[in-house]
Formats: structure tokens, sequence, C-alpha cells
């Protein structure tokens, strides 16, 4: 019964589903009358089912007169209060652990003590944070040491809620792959100058590519012809692949990280990409970790087709809706004799720049 009622009243992160959250807390989220011994049971306590949520809601206060943080924020930059920072810490979901290598060996290389960790630390002695994809997280870092990067999609904007708005109006900084959703973030009413464009590209020697080298660990030959891995809840792919599974051996996977992705690149001869909405934007996050693991790509093309210029050529891209021409597009691939995969070197990529770049503004120290 305690399970159900929890479900009713929270969403699987923890926070309070809307209709509960208007009932027990007013605008600025004080408990009302009725509801505070509950919440408040004791001076300085919060009741354990609020107290996450409450925590980082208050952290994160929306855009006011009486939020100063985008004057602490200017304060921060003006006087270079991060140029004596050498220590950096990425957290990341197990769905972005490509993103946060790709940030990680960048700033590697440029001086920073950095380690990566896919649980939130639960208290912040480094000097900053860079989390991927805040909003799958309880609890955050202080404002004044916090960098995200955004990585959902504009083109539905559904997934921008006033809570996440919040949490990247209060961070230090916001990093985004995509140029369009900058200037939806941009509408939305965050400051342009907090703002980063750092799009993501494949990494040469990324860890896991000699899994993908055409034979599998266990050395037998590619066992596959066709691997998609993505959600699996959505009717536009499921169309897709059914139509795929007609003339190829396809697998399809819903949640693969680390090595058993590794393994599964291993034993397909293509990696499709299929959109999960008509109007998406290029995933360029799914790509360029299969270029890194020298996998074939066979993707549709995207509304923001054309803005990946170090790197598109390496794919082969079909028109949107058209799964015909990715059947033929694949055909192609596997007439290939022998099998080859894209090459990454003697590549110049744009995410190493942006990314050094958007730190030297920040006045955060780069050391080369």
């Amino acid at each position: 019964m305690a399970r159900l009622l929890k479900k009713i009243g929270f969403h699987a992160n923890g926070k309070p589903r809307t209709w509960l959250k208007s009932l027990v807390f007013d605008a600025q989220l004080a408990p009302r009358s009725l509801f505070k011994p509950w919440i408040w049971p004791h001076a300085g306590d919060i009741h354990p089912a609020f107290r996450a949520w409450l925590l980082q809601a208050l952290q994160n206060p929306a855009p006011s007169p009486t939020n100063d943080w985008p004057l602490r924020r200017q304060r921060i930059l003006d006087q270079k209060s991060l140029g004596s920072a050498r220590t950096l810490v990425i957290v990341c979901t197990r769905a972005t652990t490509f993103v946060a290598h790709a940030l990680q060996t960048h700033a590697h290389a440029m001086g920073f003590a950095v380690r990566t960790e896919y649980d939130m630390p639960d208290d912040f002695p480094e000097d900053v944070y860079l989390v991927i994809c805040p909003q799958m997280f309880s609890h955050l870092p202080p404002r004044e040491k916090r960098i995200v990067f955004q990585m959902e999609q504009s083109v539905h904007p559904r997934w921008f809620t006033p809570d996440y708005l919040k949490i990247l109006y209060n961070s230090v900084a916001v990093f985004d792959y995509s140029a369009q959703n900058i200037q939806f973030l941009i509408q939305q009413g965050l400051p342009a100058d907090m703002l980063f464009h750092v799009p993501l590209s494949p990494v040469p020697h990324y860890p896991g590519a000699e899994f993908s080298s055409g034979v599998t660990d266990s050395g037998s030959a590619r066992t596959c012809d066709v691997l998609f891995y993505g959600d699996l809840k959505n009717k536009r792919r499921q169309a897709f692949l059914k139509v795929l599974s007609e003339h190829f051996d396809v697998r399809a996977e819903r949640s693969l990280y680390g090595k058993d992705l590794w393994r599964a690149m291993a034993h397909a001869k293509v990696v499709v990409n299929i959109h999960y909405y008509d109007n998406a934007l290029l995933e360029s996050t799914r790509i360029c970790e299969c270029l890194s693991l020298g996998a074939r790509v066979v993707s549709e093309a995207a509304t923001d087709q054309g803005q990946h210029a170090d790197w598109e050529d390496l794919v082969v891209f079909t028109p949107i809706d058209d799964v015909q021409a990715m059947v033929q597009a694949i055909h192609r691939c596997l007439q290939q004799t022998p099998l080859t995969s894209p090459s990454l070197s003697d590549r110049a990529f744009r995410l190493g720049p942006a990314f050094e770049n958007a730190f030297r503004t920040l006045n955060l120290p780069v050391h080369r």
C-alpha cells in the first residue's frame, strides 16, 4: 500500500507530482498551514519524502527580482573566482558515458585533475562540477561551482519543465551540443552569455574500440547485420525496425552501456540511427560514440543536417521517414568487401576547441 501511495504522489525521480506539490506547498514552496507539522516535524528538518526535492528546488529559484544569482554569477566571472580551480568532477548517467569520457579527455589535456562519477556525491569539496543531464539527479552541486551539460532536444520542449529551466538558470554555465537548442533556451529567458555551444564529436582511441575491430572478443566473426540501441517504446522506431527485420538480421537493444554496448557493436556489421521524432535533431551522442568505436553508421537525416561538418561525411544518411532508402543503404554497406570502418585519423574535430574556449571565457585555468 505504501508503495502504491508513493507512486500516486511522486515521480520515479522522487519529485512530487504536480497535484501533490500544489496541495502541500504554496507558490513560494512554503508548506501550507495544515501540512507544516508534517513537512517540518522538527526545527531545521524536512520530512524525508520531500527533503531532496525541496532542497534542490530552494537551491534553484525562478528568475525574479529577489533572485540575485545573475549578479552573483557575474561577480564570479569578474573576480575570476574560478581561476585557481584545479580539480574537476564530471557527474553523468550511464547513458551519457561517452560524453563524459570525451569531456574528461579534453579537461585532462587542459591540466585538470578530473574524474567521472555516476552517482552524485553527498558533499562537494572539489573546485568545479560538470553535471551532464542535471535533471536526472535528486541533488546537485552548489551553483557557484556547477556547470551543466544540457542534452535534451528543443524540438519537443515538453522536456524543458519549469524545474529543469530553473536548474539551468541557476548554474555558472550551460553547455549544449546544439546551436538550435541554445536559441530556444534564450527564448526561455536564459541569458545568452551563460550558454556555450559545445558540439559533440567522435573521440579517437575511445576505450572499447578494440571490441569493434571486426572480430569479437571470442574470436568469432560479426554475428548480426544491423544493431539498433536506444528507446524502443516508440511507434516510429518500431515501424522502421519491423521493415529492416524483413531484410536483415536485426538486433534491437533498449539499455546497453559500457562493455555490453562495445560487444554488441563488435557483433554487428552496421549500426542504424532512427529518430524518436519526425523533426528530430541529429542524435549526435549515439552517432559519435558509434564512430569512436569504429562502427559503420546508417542514419536518417535530421533537421539540423549540415551542422556537424567535422564528421557528417563519415555517416551514410538517408532521407527522413524513408525506410526503403535505409534498406538500400544498408544493403550497399553490407556489399562492401572487405567491411571497412571510418577512419578518425588526421581529423580536426570541434569538441576540443569549443570546450576549451568555454573554459577560458569562464576564466577557468587552461594549462597547455
